[in-house]
């Protein structure tokens, strides 16, 4: 994948419950990048993709605030009311410092969504409650997986779901890449295959009357 820009993280964490944490080692560095096709990437060495966030669009449901040498975001679910946090700290260069590198990567995911001058409850509970644009109701896992295998999505989602992220202009090149890779069918084949299972399956807790 060709990076646009990539940071050098001393730590990523996540929020589940409790913060975990991954700490950068010389044999398994962490980076942060945000690649030429607007996505976002946390990595830690070459084969563990911890984040990858498209970044299109994402003004609705993203948050950014940066303290310092490190960078809080808050990414909000379509599916649910739930908000996770992921923060990380930045890595000095040979040429700038941490805190540098972390206001550089900050101008950077500027462009896509907001950064609040500072982390607050208050800020947090807004961001949480605002409606993400285009939706109308709540969704289980289960009612997306059987929509995308009944073709319902444009009619049922409504535009936040029916609508794509890619630009138009790169689909048909991603098209053309897949189509190439002869084992592409067989990958089809098995995630139509999985849709199936996780139509027929609970994924979540039960609905909550609305």
């Amino acid at each position: 994948m060709l990076s646009a820009r990539t940071w050098k993280l001393e730590r990523y964490a996540k929020q589940v419950k409790d913060w975990v944490h991954t700490i950068a080692t010389p044999q398994e560095p962490v980076t942060l990048s945000v690649l030429n096709d607007h996505k976002l990437v946390v990595a830690q060495g070459t084969t563990k993709i911890h984040e990858s966030l498209m970044l299109w669009e994402s003004a609705t449901w993203i948050k950014g605030v940066r303290k310092g040498a490190a960078i809080l975001l808050m990414i909000k679910s379509p599916l649910s009311d739930s908000v996770r946090k992921i923060r990380f700290k930045f890595l000095p260069d040979s040429e700038s410092s941490a805190e540098e590198q972390a206001v550089e990567c900050a101008t950077c995911l500027n462009a896509y969504f907001k950064f609040e001058k500072e982390y607050t409850k208050e800020a947090f509970s807004q961001f949480q409650q605002e409606p993400l644009q285009g939706t109308g109701k709540k969704l289980l896992i289960s009612d997306m997986s059987k929509m995308m295998l009944n073709g319902d999505v444009t009619e049922l989602l409504g535009e936040l779901y029916s609508k794509t992220v890619f630009p138009k202009e790169q689909i048909r090149h991603m098209l053309t890449l897949c189509l190439s890779d002869p084992h592409f069918p067989g990958f089809v084949a098995e995630v139509e295959k999985m849709l199936k299972q996780m139509n027929s399956q609970t994924w979540a807790q039960p609905r909550s009357s609305q």
